[in-house]
Order: C-alpha cells, then structure tokens, then sequence
C-alpha cells in the first residue's frame, strides 16, 4: 500500500511538473507596469486610470511621421520563457487617428532572443476609437524571421527564442500621421482545455489511489 501511494504521489509530481507556467499579465489598473515606448517614440508611456478595457491602461501620442512605434514588455515577460511554448499572447489594442484611415503594413508583434528575430501579422488592425482583442499563438505557425516577408520560422528557431527571450514588442503605430496607441490586458497564458485535461487526469490519479488504500 505504501509503495502504491509512492508511485501516485511521484504520478503526481510528474503532472504537476508538466503543468504551464503561471500566467505574467500586465492590466495597467494601477500603473505602466513597466512598459516602455521604441520607435518614433522611446521611453516611458503615458498611464492613464480610466478608458482601459476596462479600467486603466497605457498610450503612446505619436505625432511623427514616416517610422513604427512599439509597446516595449518589461523584464516579468522575459527571459526563459520555454514554459510559455504552446500557450497564447492576448492583448486588446485600440487606435485614435484623426480623418480618413490610411494604414500601413508592419509587423504587429516582435520577439527577440538567442540572436534571432520573429515577427507576427494580426490579421486585422485595431479599431478606431474601440477596443480590438487578440490571441497570438506562441507555436511556429505564422511567425516568420527578421520580417513579415521572411522565412517562415521552424519550430526548433522558435522554441529557441522563448528560452531566452530578451525582447517583446507590441506594435502601437498602425496610421501614417499622428495617431494614438493604446493598450490593455497583456497576457502570456496557459491553454485552458490543456490545463484542463492535465488537471483532470491528476483529480482521477488522486481518486484511484485513495480507493486502492480503502481495501
């Protein structure tokens, strides 16, 4: 009996071990969060309490022309991220152009690491003046390197990447002209029907084991 509940106990252990890694999310309900502006504009961000989605978030005013501005991660998103493989980046975006739309092509998300660069296409721009939601896969399919125009990525350059992730930008900028970014809830999270069927397996583990010491 003791042996028994050794083996579940290091079942256990082992599916736990294999559970995702928690969640880093940046809400901005209080503050910056620690991103930062790259681009035309370069350094802090403005932080505001109110018009998040909901409550508050960050923007970055660009009233220059003829380059890309990005929303820069802090350190909490970086890193070894290898844990992250196979989960999702979601964000809400929104735009504010003035006038008539005239939008350009830029990669939408950048990530950096282990001297390789991969850049993602969202299929649609956020909306004007209303918040636009995304989810970003973090598998190979659909990054490409260096640029939108590049090689698609493998899946051995890519899990290189998240193990040392040392850059993650957002793009900001999607209107030649001024514009306005804005962004809210940025998240690295965990597939919930993987979790779901990992702790599922764990919960029947537990349930066998105890009737097997009942008898």
């Amino acid at each position: 009996m003791i042996r028994s509940t050794l083996r579940t106990a290091a079942l256990a252990a082992l599916i736990g071990a294999a559970l995702p890694a928690h969640a880093v999310v940046s809400n901005f309900d209080t503050d910056a969060d620690g991103w930062t502006a790259a681009g035309d504009i370069e350094g802090p961000l403005t932080w505001t309490a109110t018009g998040g989605n909901p409550a508050g978030h960050v923007l970055i005013d660009d009233l220059t022309t003829g380059g890309v501005t990005y929303f820069v991660a802090p350190l909490a998103f970086l890193g070894n991220k290898s844990g992250a493989l196979g989960m999702d980046l979601t964000f809400d975006l929104m735009q504010v152009y003035p006038g008539g739309a005239n939008q350009f092509v830029s990669p939408d998300v950048l990530l950096q690491g282990n001297g390789l660069t991969l850049a993602f296409d969202t299929p649609v721009n956020p909306g004007n003046g209303t918040w636009t939601s995304y989810v970003v896969p973090l598998t190979a399919a659909g990054w490409k390197l260096n640029s939108l125009s590049g090689a698609a990525a493998t899946s051995e350059q890519f899990a290189s990447v998240l193990a040392s992730l040392t850059s993650l930008k957002i793009r900001a900028e999607y209107q030649t002209g001024a514009d306005v970014g804005h962004l809210d809830n940025v998240a690295l999270v965990p597939e919930p029907a993987t979790n779901a069927m990992i702790l599922l397996g764990l919960a029947g583990v537990a349930l066998a084991a105890r009737r097997r010491i009942a008898r």
